[in-house]
């Protein structure tokens, strides 16, 4: 397989509908306030929770296009247009973070499940307050539901944002 293009979501399906799903690789980012960490960094240490999480239970509040969750003080919003992004096409994505009600610096890592399951791990990014970032799925996920799952990390709180999606033709 070639090396993905930047801008891009490359997913292979491997065995039968319960098999495993890899993603090749991820979207362009366009970042406000934020600084991207390198991408040489594995998917491991991308997702690595922060060592000195705190134990508490998130408060969770969906709204289409929307997740916020608030834990240890630290609130992570995720908006995104669609739960059925078009193959090939911009799917946008925000992300928000704050503490005490301020814009906190946070990292954000993503995810992808199937089947309940992470199945991959892509992208590291930091930023202060706001990031956003554009996906272009793949033919190879159309008809598949799959959760896309933005990592948060902010001030020792590791924060999942869930957003399921099925990719359409």
């Amino acid at each position: 397989m070639s090396a993905p293009r930047r801008g891009s979501l490359h997913l292979l399906l491997c065995g039968s509908a319960a098999g495993l799903l890899l993603v090749a690789g991820c979207g362009s980012s366009s970042k406000t306030k934020s600084t991207q960490a390198s991408t040489a960094t594995t998917a491991q240490q991308a997702i690595a929770p922060a060592s000195t999480s705190q134990p508490s239970t998130p408060a969770t509040s969906t709204v289409a296009g929307l997740v916020t969750v608030s834990s240890a003080g630290v609130t992570a919003t995720l908006h995104a247009g669609t739960h059925h992004p078009k193959v090939n096409q911009a799917w946008p994505i925000r992300f928000t973070v704050t503490s005490a009600g301020r814009p906190a610096k946070a990292s954000v890592s993503y995810e992808y499940l199937f089947g309940g399951q992470v199945v991959a791990h892509r992208s590291h990014y930091t930023f202060t307050g706001h990031f956003a970032d554009i996906f272009r799925w793949p033919s190879s996920a159309v008809g598949y539901p799959l959760t896309f799952r933005a990592v948060i990390v902010c001030e020792g709180a590791r924060i999942d944002l869930d957003y399921p999606v099925q990719v359409t033709a």
